[in-house]
């Protein structure tokens, strides 16, 4: 009878994880769009030589895409409520290796060819329509499966393939190159089929969690974590749209340079979020611990960099800028997640997604502005948003870790 009962409750323990494989596959699926997102900056200047477009034509249509997400992510979200989790995930990555196969194919037509500029802003509307769903509905597939105290494990791990992804791209777009000129647009329009063949081996939610559309989700206790959301990516934003203008002004850099030490930088940032997010927070519990020590972090960051009069301490600021964001995003994520209830995952996902768009948009927009009337301006911002986050900190109450 008690080897029964252990049994029944290892079982249960179980059931209340994703498990290893699903992990696997669904961070494999985060790694592909990271993936997409840097090797996209490698392959400009190919993307100009072999259209014939100038660069106001490919970003207006790559800003379109990057726009549709504000829509897409809250839809598909809530979509996967209906159509079942692996159904939207798969439609993403389709989206995605299709997407790229058509920026493959134009980019093979010439570049005195008439359709170049429709059909790269058409490739970049597919793109746009589909894989704004990928990680919200990723987000709330783990969700399903996690019990609240193994959720911030789950979605750590989940946002440290998103970031693995990222460093890969431009290692593995400059690799490809030796192999072949169109080499990372191969890379990117063949990148989501292994992750899509291996789908199926994910655990599916059970079909209450992922099928049924709940009734009107209460949003007063998740939108303090939206707060935090926006002003994450407002403070990063800020420092990486200004970084390589501010390197090249502060420390009297050419462009080259700048580029080369912007590029090292920012993968050396990476490289403390990643290890972070796979064998740090994942031991921790999401609360208030989490919260000041990534808010404590971004405001040093910020002031590192407004002050850093030697590179050596604008690498540190930037470390630690990654230490913030590596803190901080999962923390509020699952904060959010356990705030909604199980019901309103899809949603929850959909809505931080579509916040996290808003707030680096924004951030564009205001980083020359300040940057323009005082150089250390945006950095003094982020500061002054981590301050913002100790004290939100210290004045929220965390959702409690109830199971479910």
């Amino acid at each position: 009878m008690e080897r029964t009962a252990k049994h029944q409750v290892g079982s249960a323990q179980q059931a209340l994880q994703p498990g290893k494989r699903t992990l696997v596959v669904l961070a494999l699926a985060a790694v592909v769009m990271g993936l997409g997102q840097t090797t996209l900056f490698t392959f400009l200047p190919l993307l100009m030589h072999h259209t014939g477009l100038d660069l106001a034509h490919i970003t207006l249509a790559f800003a379109v895409g990057s726009g549709l997400f504000l829509l897409g992510s809250p839809l598909w979200a809530m979509l996967s409520d209906k159509l079942g989790r692996r159904s939207v995930v798969a439609i993403a990555l389709l989206g995605f290796g299709l997407s790229h196969a058509m920026l493959l194919w134009q980019m093979q037509q010439g570049e005195h060819w008439a359709g170049q500029a429709d059909t790269l802003l058409a490739g970049r509307i597919l793109y746009g329509l589909t894989v704004s769903g990928l990680i919200p509905t990723c987000q709330a597939w783990l969700a399903d499966l996690s019990a609240a105290e193994h959720r911030l494990a789950a979605l750590s791990r989940l946002s440290a393939g998103l970031t693995l992804g990222r460093l890969l791209g431009p290692a593995l777009a400059a690799a490809s190159l030796w192999l072949n000129p169109l080499g990372p647009l191969w890379l990117v329009a063949l990148a989501a089929w292994p992750a899509l063949l291996l789908l199926p081996m994910a655990r599916p939610p059970s079909g209450k969690a992922s099928t049924t559309v709940s009734n009107a989700l209460n949003w007063r206790p998740v939108l303090a974590w939206l707060g935090f959301a926006w002003a994450m990516q407002m403070a990063l934003g800020q420092v990486q749209y200004t970084l390589g203008p501010w390197l090249t002004q502060r420390f009297v850099l050419d462009a080259a340079a700048a580029s080369a030490q912007l590029g090292w930088m920012l993968t050396g940032s990476a490289v403390v979020v990643m290890l972070l997010q796979l064998w740090v927070v994942p031991r921790c519990k999401p609360g208030r611990p989490l919260l000041l020590a990534g808010g404590a972090a971004l405001c040093l960051a910020g002031l590192l960099l407004a002050l850093a009069n030697h590179l050596a301490m604008a690498w540190l600021g930037l470390a630690v800028m990654g230490m913030a964001a590596a803190l901080l995003v999962p923390t509020y994520t699952t904060l959010a997640s356990l705030a909604a209830g199980q019901a309103g995952q899809s949603r929850v996902a959909g809505a931080i997604a579509a916040t996290h768009t808003v707030g680096f948009s924004l951030a564009a927009g205001l980083a020359g502005a300040l940057f323009g009337l005082w150089s250390t301006a945006p950095f003094l911002l982020a500061s002054l948003l981590g301050g913002a986050m100790v004290l939100g900190g210290l004045l929220i109450s965390p959702p409690r870790l109830t199971p479910g």
